[in-house]
């Protein structure tokens, strides 16, 4: 069992997923739409960050450092494609928040192809644009120490 409180800096995000997938993908919320093998692919990973995540519990334990570095106020122009391919849909969204420890502002914008098979999550690329989060936060390596060291 998840308990959202850890992710609170993210509850924007969470929310606009739920609510994009709402019909595609079976869960009661975020991470419950993800398959337990899914891979998350960062195409423009920053520097000191993995490429891919791989599997559920990853995801969740990476999430869980997000809120040391960026919390979210909210999320806009979000919009969803539909594709030739079934089971692929496109996400288009931004967020806007804060750099916790830098108080700097953050305005990212997102693409995201998402493969769902059998209501689940089962493929997540994500591109986004890493010299945002590494202005917002002050380096990559700090991005790297909250949600990637294992701890």
């Amino acid at each position: 069992m998840v308990d959202y409180a850890e992710f609170r800096a993210l509850a924007p995000f969470i929310k606009l997923v739920e609510d994009s997938l709402a019909g595609l993908a079976d869960g009661d919320r975020y991470f419950d739409l993800f398959a337990d093998d899914v891979v998350m692919e960062f195409v423009y990973a920053p520097p000191g960050t993995p490429p891919e995540l791989r599997g559920r519990q990853a995801i969740i334990d990476s999430f869980r450092g997000y809120g040391r570095i960026i919390t979210l106020d909210r999320m806009s122009d979000a919009r969803i494609y539909t594709t030739a391919t079934p089971g692929v849909v496109i996400l288009e969204y931004a967020s806007h928040g804060t750099g916790v420890t830098t108080g700097r502002p953050y305005h990212q914008h997102y693409v995201s192809i998402v493969t769902i098979r059998g209501r689940r999550i089962v493929h997540w690329r994500d591109y986004s644009n890493p010299l945002v989060v590494i202005d917002t936060i002050g380096d990559g390596q700090e991005m790297a120490k909250a949600m990637f060291s294992g701890t």
